[in-house]
């Protein structure tokens, strides 16, 4: 089971699926006046928006889909820039990419996040949005992005995908920024298989991001509107069907991160004194998910000798989370192989290339820390650690086997 929320798949998403489809209503548009049909796909969105505190929420098929509906809403694309961390899931840079922009790739700090002070010094002329990954649950330095975005005149764009729930100062984390993305995939804190969010407080980015998503219509259409687009879009409209699933897991959101961070208080008390230890820095602690516990070794070796005895791996080998791992990045592979961004006279001033070894900092850093996953198992991230379903002995457990093998290797 890889995150929280397929853990807990049980009567209550059944119930809400099995409504759906004995209504018959299974597209997110329905007569509002038609008491069978539920509006799932709406209500979700309606409640999203409230807890994160805006006013206005899209539902996608896709988190990947809403950021390239958010950058196309904001009018990002040839001859614009977009800063984006080397440590992210690689969908953050390719919807830059389609959207016919250039990703600039910039270091994290201890927070495994953006690096403020490194985004600010790749802005240039082009540069149009920061682009903003809270990983593994815990939320960037937002208030140091946000001053940076605010002085250069940027948008700042909150990918939320890993950190559904996660809040900075008491807010949710999707809220600070111009536009938030959400995903709701296998691996996520709630799921439905796949699916996204896009939200914002924006009215006119609102718009537009709904339009781009549902045809060119405005929100809501319930007729065709001949007339009344204001461009052409696409479909990338959730389904009611989603939407049940995504309802019911939403009530359980609660009793996900409570338990998550129970299990992550227990870890980190089994092993937060062993000498040489180190965590992932938090910029609010209390805001943390809690689906990951990441742990800093003083270095490479030490750090290839505990995930390969766990086993586990390194943050560096986490497959597509890590900029120098994207071969389609590096070789710059496009489905046509040409045209913007990179065969594209927008930018014809210099060549992008990207190459393992550009973010030194970002790699040495990867390369000596491990996930130590409280309710995420992914392969490609965290192939140690915990089940959503997992109590305080099996955390204790599974703690204590972490302490052994690290103990071992650190006093080397």
């Amino acid at each position: 089971m890889p995150g929280p929320g397929l853990d807990l798949i049980g009567e209550e998403e059944i119930a809400e699926v099995v409504e759906v489809l004995r209504s018959r209503h299974v597209s997110r548009y329905g007569a509002h006046d038609d008491p069978t049909f539920g509006a799932r796909v709406r209500r979700f969105e309606e409640e999203v928006a409230s807890r994160v505190g805006v006013r206005h929420a899209i539902a996608l098929n896709a988190g990947s889909s809403a950021i390239w509906v958010a950058l196309a809403g904001l009018g990002i694309g040839p001859g614009d820039e977009v800063i984006v961390p080397g440590f992210t899931y690689v969908s953050s840079i390719s919807a830059i990419i389609y959207a016919r922009a250039i990703p600039v790739l910039a270091e994290v700090d201890e927070t495994f996040n953006l690096d403020p002070v490194d985004v600010e010094a790749r802005i240039t002329p082009r540069t149009r949005a920061i682009l903003a990954v809270h990983m593994l649950g815990n939320p960037a330095r937002l208030d140091e992005l946000r001053a940076v975005a605010d002085r250069h005149g940027l948008a700042l764009i909150e990918d939320c995908a890993q950190a559904f729930g996660a809040t900075y100062r008491g807010r949710w984390v999707g809220g600070y920024g111009v536009a938030g993305i959400y995903s709701f995939n296998e691996f996520k804190t709630i799921t439905c298989g796949d699916g996204g969010m896009l939200v914002t407080d924006d009215e006119t980015l609102y718009r537009r991001c709904f339009a781009m998503h549902d045809q060119g219509h405005s929100p809501f259409r319930l007729d065709v509107e001949i007339g009344q687009r204001p461009f052409l879009g696409l479909n990338f409209r959730m389904i009611e069907l989603a939407g049940a699933v995504l309802l019911a897991q939403l009530r359980k959101l609660d009793r996900i991160r409570d338990h998550l961070r129970a299990n992550k208080a227990i870890v980190e008390e089994t092993i937060g004194d062993l000498p040489g230890l180190g965590f992932r820095l938090l910029p609010d602690p209390d805001g943390d998910l809690a689906t990951h516990l990441v742990v800093v070794f003083p270095d490479e070796e030490v750090a290839r000798h505990v995930t390969a005895e766990l086993p586990s791996i390194t943050l560096a080998a986490s497959g597509w989370h890590v900029y120098a791992n994207m071969e389609n990045l590096i070789d710059r592979r496009t489905i046509t192989g040409k045209g913007c961004p990179f065969d594209c006279r927008c930018f014809d001033d210099q060549e992008r290339r990207y190459a393992p070894g550009m973010l030194p900092r970002t790699d040495a850093l990867l390369a000596r820390s491990m996930s130590f996953g409280i309710g995420v198992s992914d392969p490609n991230l965290a192939p140690y650690g915990l089940r959503m379903r997992d109590g305080p002995e099996v955390a204790r457990q599974r703690a204590a086997r972490f302490r052994d093998v690290a103990a071992r290797h650190l006093a080397g």
